[in-house]
Order: C-alpha cells, then structure tokens, then sequence
C-alpha cells in the first residue's frame, strides 16, 4: 500500500511539473503580471533579479548593490508590496488589461503584449531563458 502511494505521488508531482512546462510565454507573463498585482512572493522565482528593469527603473542595478542574500530578501518583498500597492492605490486592476498576446520572439526572449481598458495603452513584458528557466526581465509601456 505505502509503494503504491509513493508512485502515485510521484506521478502527480511529475504531471504536475509536466504541466508548468507547457505554459507557453504570453500564460507565464501574465501570470507574473497578476501575481505581482496581487503582491505575492511565490513569484520571486520567475522574475530575474539581477537585470530587471521596470518602466525606466533599473531594479536590477539597485538589487545587485545588495551584498546578502537577507538584504535582497528584504528588496524582493519590499519591491512586490510596493508594486502591487501601487497600483491597486492608482485604481488598477488586472481584468483590464486584454489582447494578450505574443509581440516579438527570438532565440534569447519573447515579448508578450497587453493593451489596456481605458488609456489605449499597451504594456510589454520580456520574458528570457536564463540558465534553463523562463523569467521576466522587464515590463515597459509601448
């Protein structure tokens, strides 16, 4: 009963991680986006850090002046409650943001495209493969 248990729990874990795998780049960037909204830290693992640039802002520069991984810790969270403080106080919210969709893709990273409900504006993520792993590398206003 206890071997029949554990493969069936290695199963799931393996379509599970099977299934994250298949989350094409515009599904990874919007979720990023939402969890970012909503200021949660599970998704520190998808943005890289150390070359992030967010709208103009070099958060990767500032990031890496941080010497401990305590310091950078305190940047990361600090950095998604800000965000996601932001810009829940300037009203936004991420039902209106539409049309996702793929804008530009080479070997190296994909651009993910966004418009926006009310100022016809579109917002660009960039999402790289670094070291094997899809992360967000910037956000920009087109």
């Amino acid at each position: 009963m206890k071997r029949r248990s554990l493969i069936l729990v290695v199963v799931t874990l393996m379509l599970l991680s099977g299934c994250a795998q298949m989350e094409d780049d515009v599904q990874l960037a919007r979720r990023i986006f939402n969890e970012m909204c909503a200021g949660r830290k599970s998704v520190e693992n998808l943005i890289d850090w150390q070359t992030l640039k967010a709208v103009d802002i070099d958060v990767g520069s500032t990031y890496s002046q941080f010497r401990t991984e305590n310091d950078k810790k305190d940047y990361r969270k600090a950095f998604l409650y800000n965000f996601s403080g932001s810009f829940k106080s300037a009203g936004g919210r991420t039902s209106n943001f539409f049309n996702w969709r793929l804008k530009a893709k080479d070997a190296a990273s994909t651009i993910v495209a966004a418009d926006t409900a009310g100022q016809g504006k579109v917002i660009l993520f960039t999402i790289t493969k670094i070291a094997g792993q899809r992360k967000l590398t910037a956000i920009n206003w087109e």
